[in-house]
């Protein structure tokens, strides 16, 4: 920067300094150096050199309202504010009142703000800024009525400034008044059609509504504009992703990684779009390289998510996911304090649930009714840490069934640490395992004297922190799978209760006696269908030449990679029927073409299965050597069509056969398909709640006596026992 200095200015700067050198403690020397570091944009320098000179002479006039702005340049806030009240007493002043309201609104403390913007406001009723930053401060306090005036005063004071309302755009913007900010924007368009900035944020606005096509068509005509702004492309990478562009995502990434090969949002949105579709390898690649630039445990997370997608090597799924801890837990460990619980084996336990998946999602769906029995349960109260901003109908529900609901988003593991300890906590159960929004690397510093994971993920952790895991009894029959396993296994009767949709339609007569044809289905994620699936499902389509297959839960662009796959496989278009994404009723109804679903390997699926079940749809499946492919047999194995599972390609080719020529077998097994759920396990949630229940009793015996976590079972008759137990000491 210096070689850009002209030589007067050096020469007045090395005056400066050499008049310091003569007078160490002359306070207008320092002063003048700092102006002159200032006027040549060295700005550290000349806010330090003001600083020493009011060090010197703290009544030197003028000299605290330039610091004041110097630091305020630097975002150092904190120090700005008293700079600010300081110059202001020596001189009142819009611009001063202005900055200081910034400072404070920047620091979050808008309550403190508003007086001196309201004063700037008064001082200067014609600065557009000035009434701007009022606004901004009524903004942040949710004061929407006085926005709209402040805002209507400055508009009628400057009705063709599209400047102005280009900043009223973006305020509205930043209140979420989306669709407000929308119009304003698009009358500055109006005028100024290639102003940037306001495509920009016109995009922005489209994104937040919801309008993916709008968003993306805003930001490629800014991108047009200045097509060397790399904060646009990669807005525009971020929205392709969001609004499942997935291809034009893909291409975008790999450009912007052709210019910078470690750009972390470009490897992102290339590790989740593959993933999406399908392309295991690209995804696995792009997700060692983000961690590689990113290392996290997240991010980390993130790959083991993935790997178990695609992975049918058990040692190495094994290996890796054990190497999570080995990588991030020795750090952790060293945080690791005494836990100081009352270790009465028999008193109340204080049991938290982590999670991020408190709302409308499969975990809380299945957690649900386990809560709703523990709710006045004798021996247990439960705590919730809940990983997630979003809230929805089913959030505020499951409150209800909480001792206390704590939000650890956005909490760092110190803090949330320490509310679990201050909350006593004595089991602390993770529901995420290596899904998104899991806190392991707050289990790695055993904040609880008992950790266990359950249902969240179909593997295990990889933590010597995670003392046990619990595991429906036909996750994990025998032995198999269990050195799969850092955690101690616990066999449940049930591992999770699955309560049919409400708004499930009616049982329907089995499709194919009317068809002429068998209809196969699937209503699994896509990222789960992998070529080898397709390829699988294309040689039991082979083998039965007049069957269909239904595709649903699908988007268009994973529709494309699908029919793609399918007709490499020799499976014409016509054979396969595509169906969208849509509500619960409709997909639901969608069973109704179904004659039996198929389950997708190695990353099996368990509310899918459920819902089909429900519908009386049964699961054809293949189980692999890998934990998470045997998600499949729970469900089928509770209902007592184990039969319908298979560690054999060959014969699950051959098991899809012999059902389509015993169509008679499929409508009864079809019409009672319910009976033999509510007669099942799976009808009598309230298994759960009493197996979980008496788990965690053991569990905790074991910890007060110093013992090792060990496994162990509980069992129908274990749980007839304590049945009567609680029956007499009640009694």
């Amino acid at each position: 920067m210096n070689n850009m200095i002209p030589p007067d200015a050096h020469a007045a700067i090395a005056e400066r300094r050499k008049a310091i050198r003569r007078n160490p403690r002359d306070a207008n020397a320092h002063a003048l150096l700092g102006l002159a570091l200032l006027k040549q944009v060295q700005i550290e320098e000349g806010a330090s050199s003001l600083q020493r000179a009011l060090e010197l002479n703290p009544k030197l006039r003028g000299v605290h309202a330039v610091l004041a702005n110097a630091l305020f340049d630097l975002r150092r806030y904190e120090e700005a504010v008293p700079c600010y009240r300081t110059a202001l007493r020596f001189q009142e002043a819009a611009d001063l009142h202005q900055h200081l309201a910034d400072s404070l609104l920047r620091l979050g403390r808008p309550d403190q703000a508003e007086p001196s913007a309201r004063r700037a406001a008064e001082l200067a009723p014609q600065d557009a800024d000035v009434q701007l930053t009022l606004a901004a401060v009524l903004n942040v306090q949710g004061r929407a009525a006085e926005v709209d005036l402040v805002m209507a005063k400055v508009l009628a004071a400057a009705p063709e400034d599209t400047e102005e309302r280009f900043k009223l755009g973006c305020l509205l913007y930043k209140g979420s008044r989306w669709k407000e900010a929308l119009r304003c924007l698009e009358e500055v368009l109006a005028k100024a059609p290639e102003h940037i900035g306001a495509l920009h944020h016109v995009a922005l606005c489209h994104s937040e509504l919801q309008h993916g096509e709008q968003a993306v068509w805003a930001l490629k005509q800014a991108l047009a504009l200045a097509p060397a702004d790399a904060g646009l492309r990669d807005e525009l990478r971020s929205i392709l992703q969001k609004f499942k562009y997935y291809e034009e995502a893909i291409a975008l990434a790999d450009d912007m990684l052709a210019r910078d090969p470690v750009h972390a949002g470009a490897l992102s949105t290339l590790l989740h779009c593959r993933f999406t579709l399908g392309h295991f390898e690209q995804a696995l690649s792009a997700a060692r390289r983000f961690l590689e630039v990113e290392p996290s445990p997240q991010n980390h997370s993130m790959l083991l998510f993935i790997l178990s997608h695609c992975c049918n090597d058990a040692h190495e799924l094994t290996r890796e996911h054990f190497a999570f801890g080995e990588r991030w837990e020795p750090a952790l460990r060293e945080r690791r304090r005494p836990h100081p619980n009352d270790r009465d084996p028999g008193r109340v336990l204080r049991v938290g649930l982590v999670s991020g998946d408190l709302y409308n999602h499969a975990v809380a769906n299945f957690l649900a009714p386990t809560l709703t029995a523990l709710k006045t349960s004798t021996q247990v109260e439960i705590y919730a840490y809940y990983n997630n901003a979003a809230e929805d109908n089913t959030t505020r529900a499951l409150k209800n069934d909480f001792k206390a609901w704590r939000v650890i988003w956005g909490v760092d593991d110190d803090a949330a640490e320490q509310m679990i300890r201050d909350d006593a906590i004595d089991i602390l159960i993770d529901l995420s395992g290596h899904s998104a929004l899991n806190r392991l690397a707050l289990f790695a510093r055993k904040p609880a004297p008992v950790q266990a994971t359950w249902m969240g993920y179909a593997g295990t952790t990889g933590l010597e922190a995670m003392d046990y895991i619990l595991q429906d009894r036909f996750m994990v029959p025998g032995t198999r799978y269990v050195d799969q396993f850092s955690e101690k296994i616990v066999k449940l009767p049930l591992g999770a209760p699955f309560l049919p949709s409400p708004h499930s339609p009616p049982v329907n007569p089995l499709p194919a006696l009317s068809n002429g044809y068998l209809t196969f289905g699937s209503f699994h994620r896509a990222s789960k269908l992998g070529r080898e699936v397709i390829t699988l499902w294309s040689s039991l389509l082979h083998a039965i030449p007049n069957s269909r297959m239904l595709l649903g839960a699908q988007e268009s662009a994973e529709d494309s990679v699908m029919v793609d796959w399918f007709a490499e496989e020799g499976i014409a278009r016509e054979r396969l029927l595509l169906r969208r994404r849509s509500g619960i009723q409709r997909y639901l109804a969608q069973h109704h073409e179904v004659d039996i679903c198929l389950s997708p390997f190695p990353y099996s699926g368990s509310t899918t299965i459920g819902h089909a079940m429900w519908m009386g749809v049964p699961t054809l499946g293949t189980i692999g050597p890998t934990n998470p492919s045997q998600a499949v047999a729970p469900f089928m194995t509770h209902i007592g069509l184990h039969t319908f599972i298979t560690p054999n390609p060959e014969t699950y080719v051959k098991l899809g056969v012999l059902l389509s020529q015993d169509l008679a077998a499929l409508s009864t097994i079809r019409s009672t398909m319910r009976e033999r759920f509510l007669n099942s396990a799976l009808g009598y949630p309230g298994i759960v709640g009493a197996g979980v229940e008496l788990a965690l009793r053991r569990m905790w015996q074991g910890w007060t006596r110093d013992q090792a976590p060990a496994p162990f079972e509980i069992t129908m008759q274990a749980l007839a026992e304590a049945g009567a137990m609680s029956e007499k000491q009640s009694s």
